[in-house]
């Protein structure tokens, strides 16, 4: 069990390593080059859901291919449309912006309600894309409210390095794949969560520093 929770890590890592620089990269390249990469992760987010349902007997397969599609559809909704107002005056859309509050609280409580009548599959991909989504509305909320140094992100840090324990503690105690590959993922996103504050701080060099 415990190979399968290192796999999830390093498979999942892998995939948002390469959704990032492609992101950044692209940017920098020109519009047509950026349109391409937001398009091939809104394709690539809805087929790999789709495919995690049809591989259901390959467990892992399937819980992999379910997180990433909501690492791609993140890549997609929570980035590449924060900059659509390169193709189209004022269609930048901010999901982690305040005024998405409500929203947010809303996809939360239904998929809460609803879960247990989704498919595994469903809720991998679901749950992927609102863990992204909710963690990185607490901490740009902060900065753009607050302040970057503001003392609640000290404290939000510690809670999400809090959590990390609390992952790994799990994913060791776990039996099944499903639990394993979901707190390998939770933790793994609570461990980014932790640098991002230490990058925004500017304590060390970060991925803005490409």
């Amino acid at each position: 069990m415990k190979n399968i929770g290192l796999k999830t890590v390093l498979s999942t890592l892998g995939f948002f390593g390469i959704t990032y620089t492609t992101l950044v990269f692209t940017n920098r390249a020109g519009n047509i080059p950026y349109l391409f990469a937001g398009l091939l992760l809104l394709i690539f987010g809805i087929f790999a859901f789709v495919k995690s349902h049809q591989v259901g007997n390959n467990i892992f397969l399937s819980n992999l291919l379910a997180i990433v599609s909501g690492v791609s559809l993140w890549g997609f909704f929570g980035e590449f449309l924060e900059n659509a107002d390169l193709y189209i005056k004022d269609a930048t859309i901010e999901i982690a912006h305040w005024n998405f509050l409500p929203i947010l609280v809303l996809a939360i409580f239904l998929f809460l309600n609803l879960r247990k009548h989704l498919p595994i599959s469903v809720q991998f991909s679901l749950s992927s894309f609102l863990l992204i989504w909710s963690m990185h509305y607490i901490m740009i909320f902060q900065y753009e409210v607050l302040s970057r140094t503001h003392f609640t992100t000290y404290i939000m840090c510690g809670i999400f390095l809090i959590l990390t324990g609390l992952s790994i503690y799990k994913v060791r105690k776990s039996k099944q794949i499903d639990s394993v590959m979901f707190w390998s993922y939770f933790g793994l996103l609570t461990a980014w969560s932790v640098l991002e504050y230490i990058w925004g701080w500017r304590l060390i060099p970060g991925p803005y520093s490409i």
